[in-house]
């Protein structure tokens, strides 16, 4: 799929600001597929990125990853209606339940940023991963916060209160996330910065103009009702903001391969 499919997909689905930040996302796991299986996904929530993201990887076979990985109070059940997933577990949010060096590759997008057991969860990742295996994730940075359009006009309390409301916990510049990695005993394999300061004033603006996409939630269980109606969006528009080269110093999130 191109990023232009992976934003009609999205658009037509989910709210507007979710849809620019996960289309960039998939086009940067959809680089290194197909994924060597088994394959675990930490932090899976509802699917739909799965879902969208891995479409190719399905090769006949009728489930797109061999394991979703969510705590209780997440979206996972949501999940399971989409099939995409061999198995569903539901664990404590602390030691990983599977074996050591059980899976060929783990993906975990953008879940690392929100957890309180940063550095436990990297090494029960590093545990069950098979020696040489593959660690893909995609995380915020420091400059998400720091280019928010929000800030222009509020400054540091803008700040402090989204990055409440967006529960992020663990927000890193890229020598810092490296430097986690590494402590885990990861090997890094490559970085790509994604999200300009542009794309990230942009996306900013979108949560408000998305706020009808979370009353539809709340009261049918529905994003979107209209899906037709994402035909009037300026897609052309979105994707030159969210191709915008970016230095990994600037990014507003960063795409780590890592290898055990």
């Amino acid at each position: 799929m191109a990023i232009d499919d992976f934003l009609k997909a999205y658009l037509r689905e989910r709210p507007l600001f979710l849809s620019l930040i996960r289309t960039k996302e998939a086009e940067l796991y959809n680089r290194y597929l197909p994924l060597k299986k088994p394959v675990l996904d930490v932090g899976c929530g509802d699917g739909f990125f799965t879902k969208v993201t891995f479409a190719k990887q399905r090769n006949n076979e009728r489930y797109l990853i061999d394991i979703g990985l969510d705590v209780k109070n997440s979206r996972i059940e949501e999940a399971r209606k989409l099939g995409i997933y061999k198995k569903l577990v539901i664990y404590d949010g602390k030691e990983l339940p599977f074996p050591d060096n059980s899976f060929s590759t783990v993906i975990s997008n953008c879940v690392l940023e929100h957890i309180d057991n940063l550095e436990l969860t990297l090494e029960e990742i590093s545990r069950v991963l098979k020696p040489s295996g593959l660690f893909i994730t995609a995380v915020m940075a420091k400059p998400w916060e720091e280019n928010l359009f929000g800030n222009k006009i509020l400054g540091n309390y803008y700040k402090k209160w989204m990055m409440k409301a967006q529960i992020h916990k663990n927000l890193f510049r890229k020598r810092e996330w490296d430097g986690v990695f590494q402590k885990a005993g990861f090997k890094i394999g490559e970085v790509k910065g994604y999200l300009s300061p542009s794309a990230c004033r942009l996306i900013d603006i979108c949560h408000y103009l998305s706020l009808p996409s979370l009353i539809n939630y709340k009261l049918f269980g529905k994003w979107v009702l209209f899906p037709p109606l994402s035909q009037i969006y300026p897609v052309d528009y979105f994707l030159k903001i969210l191709s915008q080269r970016v230095d990994v110093d600037s990014a507003g999130g960063l795409f780590y391969v890592l290898k055990k």
